[in-house]
């Protein structure tokens, strides 16, 4: 193998590990957003039932104070009824009086309950659709997370395998070679070494020259490209 075909072995490799960091890392990033997704959710879930719980605090308050309300005039109407707490016109005007303060309490407690009745019924609601959803985002993220770990541990295993090969076609090249291939690999986004075919440079697309395919058919090192981006070797067609 000689330098052309170790550079662009070792360019293909190279990008198969690039590939394998890329895949490994955005199976990092996938997790990450599910997991504050369910983060999210798990707030939210939380929010709600607490919202559920005040409505229903508030809608409690509200039914014993009715029900407080409701034996006091209760109790009222019985003394007004059974006669031994009215002696008078102005003893029954009274009991009535109290009678209709308790009825008129009793009123308005029945509006204040309405609207919260409804808040607590929508909260309920909500925290039901939510801790649903929770509940199967619950079982989707163990298993997700667990597919994850997997084949990252596989990316792992065979990155590292091609790593090895990877090393020993590097150990080929001339160190002076190596080094300006790293130098453009990164600076070109995993392309340093590009091939001629029909007179065409694969890596810039623009026509070489005759007296650029001559000087490259006579070179024996790698040289770069007139557009100054890319190693360039000759294809062997």
């Amino acid at each position: 193998m000689n330098t052309f075909e170790a550079l662009l072995a070792l360019q293909e490799m190279d990008q198969g590990l690039l590939r394998q960091r890329q895949s490994y890392s955005q199976i990092s990033v996938d997790l990450q957003d599910r997991a504050k997704r369910l983060k999210d959710l798990r707030g939210r879930c939380e929010q709600a039932k607490r919202s559920q719980m005040q409505a229903e605090v508030a809608m409690k308050r509200l039914e014993l104070e009715r029900a407080s309300e409701n034996q006091s005039r209760a109790e009222v109407e019985e003394l007004l009824y059974s006669g031994t707490e009215v002696t008078n016109p102005r003893d029954y005007y009274r009991m009535e009086l109290r009678v209709q303060e308790h009825s008129n309490r009793i009123d308005s407690i029945d509006q204040r309950m309405e609207p919260i009745r409804e808040a607590a019924n929508e909260a309920r609601r909500v925290h039901s659709d939510l801790q649903t959803q929770l509940d199967q985002m619950e079982v989707e993220w163990v298993e997700q997370k667990q597919l994850g770990t997997d084949e990252q541990t596989r990316i792992s295993q065979e990155y590292n395998e091609a790593l090895k090969h990877r090393n020993v076609t590097a150990e080929t090249i001339p160190s002076e070679h190596l080094g300006e291939y790293t130098r453009l690999f990164k600076s070109n986004r995993g392309m340093a070494v590009t091939v001629v075919e029909r007179d065409i440079c694969a890596g810039c697309s623009e026509r070489v020259s005759m007296g650029e395919l001559n000087l490259l058919k006579q070179a024996t090192d790698p040289i770069l490209c007139h557009c100054g981006k890319y190693l360039i070797t000759l294809s062997t067609d």
